[in-house]
């Protein structure tokens, strides 16, 4: 049996263990219950947008540009007590690595999703978020700056179709599994192939995340994600580090992708803040070191900038990028940022 098929049972079983326990903690939850004042159904709008501005440094290989990469929208609501329902637009470039994709923009479901929330138990079905950047995006904090290293990467969907559950037995200790359909929100396909996750969360202090996530699916070849992650943060400053890495990227053997990423922010008088990070990624062929199957798109990162909060809801940043490819024939790409959040 590979290994690979291991993990496929081991994600398998964490999964049928944490969904048992489910169903017992929301038995046991349900009965300690008293009553409570009447429920009444609320919701509120959701509204998210990125946008930002980009001037090529040197003899960079940019554009200048204006660009609304990014809007959410959608409406959060309530139905009883413990049960939730969300819709959310995603509106953007189906793909931001093609030519025309700051030209193009087409709306997707990201989220259509129903929720049951009960004591520290928490299950979700439909088109839903997935728990393989949450950790991450909560940390570095800079998503409308730049994606988290999954997610930018592309080392697996941020949303995509299935079940999901969460369990937090103590402060200390979580737990979160899923079945996915594996093609991610913007392609929801019909085929015989799932991807099953699972991720478990240590807060040996407070503010100290330690977390360990993998996911897994099987056609003829196996492919699979393992990703860690040690932060420490709080409201006004983080430091990270996690490393990550796909096996038999596409279910092509051996083409396997990894890379780290390591940031921190801080936040001072309450408006201002600065924050730097540098990302590392590579791909190879395993057992023959030198010989990266996608080169064209290996390299490292380096961005660091500052941001002002004129209001609560509002947030906009300057800052520097650069991508280092690791291609000597392919030029640096450094540019200046400016960009901007606001929400709801």
């Amino acid at each position: 049996m590979g290994f690979w098929r291991i993990g496929s049972l081991f994600n398998l079983s964490c999964f049928l263990i944490v969904f048992t326990c489910l169903f017992n903690g929301l038995s046991n939850t349900a009965r300690a219950e008293t009553d409570s004042l009447p429920f009444k159904p609320s919701g509120q709008p959701v509204l998210r947008v990125f946008s930002n501005f980009t001037a090529p440094v040197g003899k960079s290989s940019g554009k200048t540009s204006f660009e609304v990469r990014r809007a959410y929208l959608g409406y959060d609501y309530a139905l009883q007590e413990n049960w939730s329902m969300k819709i959310v637009l995603d509106i953007g470039s189906p793909n931001d690595d093609s030519p025309y994709s700051i030209l193009k923009r087409y709306a997707y479901f990201k989220t259509a999703s129903l929720t049951y929330k009960r004591g520290n138990w928490e299950f979700k079905g439909g088109i839903i978020d997935l728990f393989n950047v949450e950790y991450q995006e909560k940390i570095w904090d800079y998503r409308y700056v730049y994606k988290s290293f999954i997610d930018e990467y592309r080392f697996g969907p941020r949303a995509d179709i299935g079940v999901n559950a969460s369990w937090k037995p103590s402060r200390m200790f979580s737990f979160d599994a899923m079945v996915m359909n594996g093609e991610g929100y913007e392609q929801l396909q019909n085929d015989n192939t799932y991807k099953v996750s699972f991720g478990a969360n240590l807060n040996l202090f407070e503010n100290l995340l330690i977390r360990l996530y993998s996911d897994y699916a099987h056609k003829r070849i196996d492919e699979a994600v393992i990703a860690s992650l040690v932060g420490y943060y709080t409201k006004n400053y983080a430091l990270a580090f996690e490393y990550n890495t796909r096996f038999n990227e596409g279910f092509v053997r051996n083409r396997d992708r990894f890379g780290y990423s390591a940031y921190g922010r801080y936040t001072f008088r309450g408006s201002y803040g600065m924050f730097l990070r540098y990302d590392w990624l590579s791909s190879g062929i395993t057992g023959e070191p030198g010989r990266p199957w996608n080169l064209a798109k290996d390299g490292s990162a380096l961005l660091g900038g500052i941001e002002y909060r004129p209001i609560k809801n509002v947030r906009m940043s300057v800052n520097y990028q650069d991508w280092f490819p690791s291609a000597v024939n392919v030029e640096n790409r450094r540019s200046l940022y400016l960009n901007l959040e606001f929400k709801l």
